[in-house]
């Protein structure tokens, strides 16, 4: 970027290679002609400067728009002698952590087909059940009939989340389309006597468009909007078989850097009765979903809740993280209601987990 020769205001002085640099600060006009340009006084003065280079750099800087993407910009500030001396000035870019996520903002894009985290990621090493759901596996026990044989009221649960932009700024609006993937897994780990099977895995892919708000509801500035549409099944036949389709809207909020909240309503699309394996799902699952995440240093709690619209039914997950190692944190899951997964849709049970966390909400 060109040089833009400063005056020289100062109180502070430190000597510096031999310049005597001085302290300043950058005045409202200044600001105004950095953020939409210089109007004609301005172009005037510019023609007022006899250094050549300096006159070049004031019409350059007049005439454009400063790329606010840029994380600092280079001034020149006059020493004692009358000559320019450069200085980079750092600029701060507004981008919280909500805008880093979902890439709201110009300053947060990272560009197309590329990984990033969707949901959180993590790995429960033990999670303990108060209540197995042995009804959908009736059958197989069975047929083994051997009353040493059963599930494990401990296993290990981890959770893969990622999402990629298939495309950016549709329409000159800021709108990106994404397609993304999660799958959550119940592995029977410490169960040897039916040779420590996956119980339950999950599979949950979605396509969704988010489209940036400015906003304020009840001091929550809205920041976000998706729109989408979501598979979730289990890939299971016959009689273990579990899957929905739904359409979505979410609405991201936040408070700052360290408070944000989801609200994400559904709609679930009919399916023939035939084909239907669980049709009273929404029953169980609810209608929409809350999640709300709070930073309170390096620690990290959030609250993730499903309900029916007449608060019948639900699910309530209360997570915290908490720095381990480098990147690794620590982590703790407790939940409580139905279907923390889809084979335990009409299920209640409490569970209690611990383990690592590769990345959070945001």
């Amino acid at each position: 970027m060109n040089a833009l020769a400063l005056p020289t205001p100062s109180k502070l002085k430190c000597r510096t290679g031999g310049y005597v640099i001085r302290t300043f600060m950058l005045t409202g006009l200044f600001a105004s002609q950095l953020a939409v340009g210089a109007n004609n006084a301005d172009l005037s003065a510019c023609g007022k400067i006899k250094d050549d280079q300096q006159r070049l750099g004031c019409y350059d800087l007049a005439v454009r728009q400063v790329d606010t993407a840029k994380d600092s910009l280079t001034v020149a500030i006059s020493d004692n002698a009358g000559s320019s001396v450069p200085l980079r000035v750092a600029r701060t870019l507004d981008v919280t952590p909500l805008s880093k996520h979902w890439e709201i903002d110009p300053e947060s894009k990272n560009g197309l087909w590329s990984f990033r985290a969707h949901k959180p990621n993590y790995f429960l090493l033990g999670r303990y059940t108060d209540k197995i759901n042995y009804q959908p596996y009736e059958t197989y026990f069975r047929a083994v009939n051997d009353p040493n044989i059963g599930l494990n009221h401990t296993e290990s649960k981890f959770q893969l989340s990622f999402k990629l932009k298939a495309a950016e700024d549709l329409f000159g609006r800021g709108i990106d389309l994404w397609l993304g993937y999660t799958q959550q897994n119940y592995w029977q780990v410490y169960n040897k006597n039916i040779s420590a099977p996956f119980r339950e895995t999950n599979y949950e892919p979605e396509a969704f468009v988010t489209i940036p708000t400015d906003y304020n509801l009840l001091g929550l500035n809205g920041r976000f909007v998706n729109i989408g549409f979501v598979h979730q099944s289990n890939g299971q036949s016959y009689l273990l078989s579990r899957s929905w389709n739904r359409i979505y809207a979410q609405a991201g909020f936040e408070y700052g850097d360290n408070f944000s909240l989801l609200f994400k309503p559904w709609y679930r699309i009919p399916e023939k009765a035939t084909n239907d394996d669980n049709p009273h799902i929404t029953d169980y699952m609810g209608n929409f979903e809350l999640v709300a995440n709070y930073k309170l240093g390096k620690h990290s709690f959030s609250a993730l809740g499903r309900s029916t619209f007449d608060f019948n039914r639900g699910h309530l997950q209360l997570d915290w993280s908490y720095p381990l190692y480098q990147k690794l944190r620590g982590y703790v899951q407790f939940t409580t209601g139905y279907g923390e997964s889809l084979i335990d849709y009409n299920h209640h049970q409490n569970t209690f987990g611990i383990g690592v966390m590769l990345t959070d909400w945001k």
